[in-house]
């Protein structure tokens, strides 16, 4: 390996990876100015999230004693919200939501629920979805409540709707009608979902219902519903208006990515000359397109790695930008004049141009069908001599995708001689219906096929060393890394990130998020306890032949401890170098800065050692 020292350091590294969440834009008020409220975790507060505003008094955080997050569905998402002067969140802590003015604050729920995708029904009321867990080991039931943000809510909220599975998205009009997403087991959101709308008086409208299509983030348009489907094959805009839908436009591309967390509508309603612009962002290529949709006509603004907008509020809204070269900000957009206004980025570290390794477009064949699998190389900078070892680095989801987005710990291993290759494998979303069912009862199958001839796709064209050939996964990408560890000897070690070991295991004692996941990736449980245990990591470390690194949080729900120390224990039990680290106060996923820097350097640690 090079002995270059890297720009970045794993304590820059994690010092420098704060998540910026989603905001909101308040409007100007008579004689004042216009306030942007966000949300950001800070590993260096051991991952607490905070809400800030910046407004015409400048910039503060409205929750010191709070960490402004929900478990909802497991991965949470829109834990605040605000307008008609008034703020609402979630506070992870004490499992109340809490609401007020002026930055003056009361709990206004009981505690032990969990809600998110809050939105402002009126000046003093809000709408979310609540999970409750029933006692004993009773399934978490959903429904979605109406708060009084001037009161305690003693029932938890009156309720609007109940009996479906799940509920996301809410959303209101101006004259009080609310809509939402919601969908049953054993389908996920991105699979069969139904678009509801619910009037002043309770009646019910069901907008969106066919089977085989994920109805999506409706958004009023005064008395008209607009919202994504992808009966096409891609997720496009959509309108209802008098009882009918109409499809907006016919674009082969995803104008939105799968709703994993609840959030707010990522595209904007616009007035236009003939109807309805959308402010919208759509992926094209590998990459983000910003631009607008009028008329079904698409004109492109800007391209980026990876770009996400939100609904507008006076003509602008918030957006997500990352490029190749520079960390994500938080942006606000005003649409008419394409002005760009910075309000935080995801990290204060800015490398020179010159030491910065930019993604390479690399594309190669599915050794089963032929079709084309897509994947972006980092090299290792400078420019080492000969082919250099590689990270191979499968994305987590699995129905998620890498983006060509600068990333410090990218820049971590690029800057010390390993390049760095992340595989969209087959399943991977951005691309379209059809190539995210690729992975429909090929989990441990599609991904660890596509990752192991990638990695040899890079060998042949000499961007990567046969002999020094790493896999490296978070996740569901920590299993694709396992499984393919128990595939090919391709691999001279493994590093799985809270990754999954035993699919069985993952199929009894996940979340009710993901309780029926498997059904569609693997196959029916318990009828198919023999495709489980066949590809299943744990089950097979007989055929590993190279060093492992597991690195765990002891408080994950989604993939819990047990899966790691199990993997770790047969590992050993078979003479192969393994090494269990299980961080005491992590979830799923690292979010303290200690965390962040020991694993980062364990890693390197590992890998120094095995490719000594």
């Amino acid at each position: 390996m090079s002995t270059l020292s890297s720009p970045v350091s794993a304590r820059e590294l994690a010092a420098g990876r704060r998540r910026l969440g989603e905001g909101w834009l308040v409007p100007r008020s008579a004689g004042g100015a216009a306030a942007t409220y966000w949300t950001q975790s800070n590993p260096s507060d051991q991952g607490r999230t905070t809400l800030l505003v910046r407004d015409e008094s400048g910039e503060r955080d409205l929750t010191p004693d709070w960490d402004v997050r929900t478990p909802i569905h497991a991965y949470g998402g829109g834990a605040a919200a605000g307008g008609h002067g008034w703020t609402c969140f979630y506070d992870r802590r004490s499992t109340q939501v809490w609401a007020g003015r002026d930055g003056r604050f009361a709990p206004v729920t009981p505690a032990g629920m969990a809600y998110g995708g809050f939105v402002l029904l009126d000046h003093r009321r809000a709408v979310a979805v609540r999970e409750d867990q029933p006692a004993g080991r009773a399934e978490p039931r959903d429904c979605l409540v109406v708060l009084a943000l001037d009161g305690d809510n003693p029932d938890g909220g009156e309720i609007l709707a109940q009996g479906a599975d799940f509920y996301f998205s809410p959303a209101v009009s101006a004259t009080g009608w609310v809509a939402w997403m919601e969908y049953d087991h054993p389908s996920m959101p991105w699979g069969t979902t139904r678009i509801v709308a619910a009037s002043p008086t309770g009646a019910r409208v069901v907008v969106a219902d066919a089977p085989g299509v994920a109805a999506l983030y409706p958004q009023w348009d005064g008395d008209a519903l607009v919202f994504l489907a992808d009966e096409s094959g891609y997720w496009n805009f959509h309108r209802w208006a008098d009882g009918r839908v109409t499809r907006l436009h016919d674009h082969p591309f995803d104008f939105c990515e799968p709703p994993w967390v609840l959030g707010r509508p990522p595209y904007a309603l616009l007035p236009g000359a003939s109807g309805t612009t959308v402010g919208c962002t759509w992926w094209q290529d590998g990459r983000a397109r910003l631009g607008t949709l009028a008329g079904g006509e698409l004109i492109a603004l800007a391209t980026y790695g990876a770009a996400t907008v939100g609904p507008a509020t006076d003509g602008a809204s918030l957006a997500l930008l990352s490029t190749e070269t520079a960390p994500t900000t938080l942006t606000r957009l005003d649409w008419s004049t394409g002005h760009h206004t910075r309000i935080a980025t995801e990290s204060d570290q800015t490398l020179p141009a010159a030491a910065i390794s930019r993604p390479q477009t690399i594309r190669w064949p599915a050794s089963d069908s032929g079709e084309p699998v897509y994947g972006w190389y980092y090299p290792p900078l400078p420019a080492p001599a000969g082919p250099p070892p590689v990270l191979v680095w499968p994305h987590s989801g699995p129905t998620s995708y890498s983006p060509a987005t600068f990333s410090l710990a990218t820049q971590f291993f690029t800057g010390r001689g390993i390049g760095v290759f992340e595989v969209n494998y087959s399943g991977s979303s951005t691309l379209g219906r059809a190539y995210r069912e690729r992975l429909d009862g090929a989990w441990g199958v599609a991904d660890v096929r596509d990752s192991i001839d990638g990695a040899r796709h890079l060998v042949e064209r000499g961007l990567a060393d046969r002999d020094r050939l790493a896999i490296i996964g978070s996740s569901a990408g920590g299993f694709t890394a396992l499984a393919a560890l128990t595939t090919t000897a391709v691999f001279s070690a493994g590093i799985s990130l809270y990754g999954v070991a035993d699919l069985a295991a993952l199929a009894r004692d996940t979340t009710k998020f993901e309780a029926h996941y498997t059904e569609s990736l693997v196959a029916p449980y318990p009828a198919g306890r023999a495709v489980y245990a066949e590809r299943s990591p744990v089950g097979h470390v007989d055929r590993v032949r190279c060093p492992v690194l597991l690195l765990q949080g002891a408080l994950d729900p989604v993939v819990p401890p047990a899966q790691a120390r199990a993997m770790d224990a047969a590992l050993r039990a078979r003479g192969v170098d393994a090494e269990l680290v299980l961080y005491a106060d992590e979830g799923h996923g690292f979010r303290a800065a200690a965390t962040i820097e020991d694993a980062h350097n364990r890693i390197l640690a590992f890998l120094t050692r095995v490719w000594a």
